[in-house]
């Protein structure tokens, strides 16, 4: 049976408790559950009591935000040796299941004068931080400014289109600065929209 509220979740109480039959309206933590009456203990801390308060006197404070639910569109322009750092910490972590570097829906490669780049691109994924690569993404985006590789990722919210987040580095190799962004991703010279 599932819990509509978890055990230490800030929530408002707006109701009569059972015990003290005083209708309240004021902010408590949920202390555990009785599943026989469908009751919650609520610790109301501005009077330092506890009383039970039926599930529909309840309110959530803050809505919960399940860990799937946000889906980006991201594109990644990078050297290909910031690439290679990146897959070459994978390569030291734990073996994990979702990889999404495994799961880009357009890769490609190109070369200006003897470097090469690499475009990858997801174009309907779960940005989330806590996935191992992501992270190891990121950290690596932080360290590449460092070692004067060029990069530039953008990321565009799918669920939320007003969220557009730009990370990049491109003041020493403006060669990785190929993409448009008008609510679609686009390759500048090539031409092409990617997402």
């Amino acid at each position: 049976m599932t819990n509509k509220f978890r055990m230490g979740e800030i929530v408002v109480a707006n109701g009569k408790g059972r015990e003290s039959q005083e209708k309240v309206r004021t902010l408590g933590i949920v202390e555990e559950k009785d599943y026989f009456f469908n009751e919650y203990l609520i610790l109301l801390p501005f009077n330092n009591k506890k009383d039970w308060f039926r599930e529909k006197d309840i309110e959530r404070v803050m809505e919960r935000r399940f860990k799937k639910e946000e889906k980006y569109k991201v594109a990644l322009a990078i050297e290909k040796a910031g690439l290679d750092r990146i897959n070459y910490k994978l390569s030291k972590m734990p073996n994990k299941y979702n990889n999404i570097l495994r799961k880009v829906n357009f890769y490609d490669e190109y070369k200006v004068f003897r470097k090469k780049y690499v475009i990858l691109v997801w174009t309907s994924t779960y940005w989330s931080k806590t996935n191992y690569v992501v992270k190891c993404i990121e950290e690596t985006l932080a360290e590449l400014k460092e070692h004067n590789i060029a990069y530039k990722q953008i990321i565009i919210g799918e669920t939320d289109p007003t969220y557009i987040k730009i990370n990049e580095f491109i003041e020493n190799d403006p060669n990785v600065d190929i993409f448009n962004i008008f609510q679609k991703i686009e390759i500048k010279n090539n031409g092409g929209i990617l997402v």
